[in-house]
């Protein structure tokens, strides 16, 4: 008997979003086993790939929707797009219908799987993409994730069906069927802490909130130049030539202005912390599998031997999770998001691969080292008077959308060596370090959430005292002059690396 084959893509919508109604939208994401998901994916991938081969205005809606990355990814949120007309006058929905067994089918799909979504892949040596999409000559066959297992199930307009290995990436049309990892369905009841921000609003009661800013293609975000350039902030190189020789901390100087000729100062609103870079560490092939795994169970380590090569999922996502301590007892959680593309965390080629039954061409990736991505990533402003003298940074990569909440304890430090000083009409930090006072140590609760599914990728702890510069190399610039290379500390785990420096925002 023949298999059928899926092939499913994620595009962006081009729904126009409407802003957030003055009553907060609620969470509306239904409980569906990963099981009955999966089903329903594939069901919906079967139909997908035969209207797709017979609409090339499908084809070209989805193409010109995923080129909008609503997401900065170029995905396609199927609720957004479902009730837009095409050339023949239907919509997408019923277009879709005539290839459903019922129209029942349809809803049920429609109903429990809120964060469907097609996804346009780059594939290598310019084989596919959503820019480089022919929508007249070019039918893309449908790809089908599943939680169950990393390999790809490919649909053919035929409906034929192969199901190939994980580690392999396609060299020919194909859109990916899958759940979107970027925002959360909610409703007009949903609590303003969890939807917040712009909501693109779907038919009836249904809208979809971002995680997070960074994944709202509307927004620019991105940093300027300045900001990711490898020269440290002038206060920075200050700071470390201050403290070269001398005992003491750069913090200090950088947001209080203290140095062992000045020893009390005001606090400054000038710099903020950031992570100004991220990289994975270790074998470049089991990182890779750490973080592109689906199931979270892969057989073997490395992508040259059968694990996720990751293709299906375009940009990685990561939350970063802070907790603060504060003085007033109340333990806090700051969380943001950023993404990366999978080139921008390591170093890949591909190989041509043999056809597989169907004559489909195939590319076999190989990592051949680890990238480190720049970031400007903002977290807080590191006031002694409020936080405790140190933080814990947590990494995940996302995979799933829901929360759980979960309290843990630590034992911090605050600094007491604050006071009303006169001078600057304010109060300031008295007295280097944590002054002539002893500090206070407290043992602290803090509320923290993870994500059921995430890949968690471990945490370092960050010090106020922690140089922020740990060296420089004075190098002969050819004009008679020197030029330095900086070296900034980084905080590892077995994961990961990243960089926290003070920055400057106004």
């Amino acid at each position: 008997m023949k298999k059928c084959l899926l092939f499913i893509g994620l595009s962006m919508t081009a729904c126009s979003p409407t802003p957030t109604d003055t009553e907060p939208p609620s969470s509306v994401a239904p409980t569906v086993s990963k099981e009955r998901r999966d089903a329903l994916k594939t069901v919906f991938g079967k139909a997908f790939a035969s209207a797709l081969a017979d609409s090339p205005s499908l084809r070209k809606l989805i193409k010109d929707e995923a080129l909008t990355k609503f997401d900065n990814d170029y995905d396609v949120l199927y609720h957004l797009i479902k009730e837009r007309p095409l050339a023949d006058g239907q919509t997408v929905r019923e277009l879709l219908q005539g290839y459903f067994e019922s129209a029942e089918h349809l809803s049920d799909v429609e109903t429990e799987l809120p964060l469907l979504t097609i996804f346009v892949p780059e594939l290598p040596n310019n084989s596919f993409s959503a820019d480089a999409w022919d929508t007249d000559t070019q039918i893309p066959v449908v790809g089908i994730t599943s939680y169950k297992t990393n390999d790809v199930t490919l649909v053919d307009a035929k409906g034929e069906q192969h199901v190939i290995p994980a580690d392999l990436v396609p060299g020919f049309p194909v859109v990916v069927i899958k759940e979107n990892e970027r925002v959360i369905p909610v409703t007009k009841n949903t609590p303003d802490a969890i939807a917040k921000g712009r909501i693109l609003q779907a038919s009836g009661n249904l809208g979809f909130a971002f995680l997070a800013d960074c994944f709202d293609g509307s927004r620019a975000l991105t940093a300027s130049a300045s900001s990711l350039n490898p020269t440290p902030d002038p206060k920075l190189r200050d700071a470390w030539s201050i403290y070269y020789d001398t005992d003491g901390w750069q913090r200090d100087y950088i947001y209080y202005n203290i140095s062992p000729s000045q020893t009390r100062g005001p606090f400054s609103y000038a710099y903020q912390e950031h992570i100004r870079s991220f990289r994975m560490v270790g074998d470049p092939a089991t990182a890779f599998s750490k973080i592109a795994d689906q199931t979270g169970a892969p057989e073997v380590a490395g992508i040259s031997q059968g694990t996720n090569s990751g293709w299906m999922g375009g940009a990685f996502e990561f939350k970063v999770r802070v907790l603060l301590n504060a003085k007033n007892g109340l333990g806090q959680e700051y969380v943001t998001y950023f993404s990366a593309l999978p080139g921008e965390l390591f170093s890949l080629t591909y190989e041509r691969y043999p056809g597989i039954p169907g004559n489909f061409g195939f590319y076999k990736p190989r990592l051949t080292g680890l990238v480190t991505k720049s970031l400007s990533l903002p977290l807080f402003a590191w006031d002694l008077d409020d936080y405790a003298s140190t933080i814990k940074i947590e990494v995940e990569e996302v995979d799933v959308t829901e929360t759980i909440l979960q309290s843990e304890s630590r034992t911090v430090k605050f600094a007491t060596n604050f006071g009303i000083d006169t001078t600057f009409e304010s109060k300031v930090k008295m007295g280097l370090k944590f002054g002539s006072s002893l500090e206070e140590t407290r043992t602290e609760s803090t509320q923290r959430t993870y994500t059921l599914g995430n890949d968690l990728l471990g945490s370092v702890i960050v010090n106020f005292a922690d140089s922020v510069l740990t060296d420089a190399t004075f190098m002969p610039d050819g004009n008679g002059g020197y030029v330095a290379a900086w070296m900034s500390r980084e905080y590892s785990t077995g994961w990961y690396s990243l960089r926290v420096e003070p920055t400057r925002v106004q």
